[in-house]
């Protein structure tokens, strides 16, 4: 299967409804639209947009992952795939594959993929560059700048910085920070070969958007690469798909230096938050590439699911702009999400999943969020990864006139009185990070 051809797969399976569990599901839900499958969620937040295109369960924060297998027993028979957070759980995923055919790698390969010091020494020994990494109980050296990273870390949390001389706890190891752009790149493996779909810009810990310091905020691409870039990561995908026996959808991040010389930073072995941003510059529907991945066995029984509209045409690249970020905005300080806003109008009106929306991951009105949670996600076009930063910097400036605090009240002096009215607000469980 060449790249060009991904366009026109068709697995055959769209008489079966797809489930997508993790911390947030929105994103693969309507890569699933694209390609014309119905499908049901199981994530933290059950956001408004959410609500609107599949049956949902949230999952209680103090439960997840845990409680995230049972959740989904209610819902039709067929498939299940899972997003950013749950290759950190292989028992949940192990649960998952008692209950469901799974879209996605099984607990064996997640031990495999997500054990930094084997990926290293495989990259190592076929001349792929990766960061110097300090196991637990070891110095961190004097020399250079290192990251704590949790070994389940994802989506930047579980990272801070390490002191020089400190010994790395457990549970975490040290990776040496190389300078240069932070970027990802996206692939989809079949049982015998892996395809490079596509590269991308990805914002990290930007001041803009309030994030931390190393918080995964967004992607913009697809971007240009040289044929000495796309030809490492070609050599990254050929040699990672193998050696950790992945299927379907999955991507790598990396730090660009020199124009080609890619230092392989993590590996998400799933459906990453990219993903839909490729899919809107393309106007391809990968996960239907995601599901040909896999030829699951579906029950008898999983026929009765007929999509609720026929398969969604692919939209022509470039009707929007060639090139698309997203960008998530946190909350520069606790505030309640308002009743109205610019997200109104892709929360309203006929669903179409090739409009690119401007706002996503809505939460509800009267949500409480704290300083620093996820907020919503926002989008942009334009035919130039610079031209389409420089919108999401505006949108953000937008969002931070929106989200501003209120003036102060002027204090009451013997000649002018105010009845204060105590302030209320439907309040919801404050806002976790979203892993990318």
């Amino acid at each position: 299967m060449d790249a060009q051809d991904i366009r026109a797969v068709d697995p055959g399976c769209r008489g079966v409804t797809v489930g997508v569990v993790g911390t947030s599901a929105r994103a693969a839900v309507m890569s699933l639209a694209r390609a014309g499958y119905p499908a049901w969620a199981v994530d933290l937040f059950a956001d408004r947009d959410l609500r609107r295109l599949a049956p949902c369960a949230r999952c209680p924060a103090g439960d997840y992952p845990a409680a995230l297998a049972d959740l989904t027993a209610p819902f039709p028979a067929g498939p299940v795939m899972y997003t950013g957070g749950l290759e950190n759980a292989p028992a949940v995923v192990r649960d998952l594959v008692r209950r469901r055919p799974l879209w996605g790698n099984g607990p064996e390969v997640l031990e495999q993929a997500r054990n930094p010091f084997a990926l290293a020494d495989r990259l190592g020994s076929q001349g792929v560059l990766t960061p110097l990494l300090i196991r637990p109980g070891s110095h961190v050296p004097p020399v250079g700048r290192w990251v704590r990273k949790a070994f389940r870390s994802s989506g930047g949390y579980g990272v801070s910085w390490a002191g020089p001389g400190e010994i790395v706890p457990a549970g975490f190891y040290a990776q040496e920070l190389v300078d240069g752009p932070a970027m990802s790149a996206q692939f989809v493996s079949s049982a015998d070969r892996t395809i490079l779909l596509g590269v991308t810009d990805q914002l990290v810990g930007e001041g803009w958007l309030h994030a931390g310091p190393f918080a995964y905020c967004g992607n913009v691409g697809p971007v240009p690469v040289s044929a000495d870039l796309r030809e490492t990561l070609t050599r990254v995908g050929d040699v990672v798909g193998g050696w950790a026996g992945l299927r379907g959808l999955w991507g790598v991040d990396f730090v660009l230096r020199g124009g080609y010389h890619a230092y392989l930073i993590d590996l998400n072995p799933r459906y990453t938050a990219a993903l839909e941003v490729l899919e809107h510059a393309s106007g391809c529907a990968l996960i239907a590439a995601h599901a040909a991945a896999f030829d699951t066995p579906f029950p008898e029984h999983a026929r009765e699911y007929e999509p609720t509209a026929p398969p969604f045409p692919r939209k022509q690249a470039g009707e929007s702009g060639s090139v698309v970020g997203k960008a998530v905005y946190f909350a520069p300080r606790p505030l309640v999400f308002p009743s109205q806003g610019p997200w109104d109008t892709d929360i309203a009106g006929e669903f179409d999943p090739w409009r690119l929306p401007a706002f996503a991951d809505v939460p509800f009105p009267g949500e409480a969020i704290v300083a620093g949670s996820p907020v919503l996600t926002f989008f942009a076009a334009d035919s130039t990864p610079a031209g389409c930063r420089a919108k999401l910097e505006r949108r953000a400036a937008d969002l931070d006139r929106l989200f501003q605090p209120p003036k102060a009240e002027p204090e009451l002096t013997h000649d002018a009185e105010r009845t204060r009215e105590p302030g209320g607000g439907r309040a919801g469980a404050d806002r976790r990070p979203v892993p990318g």
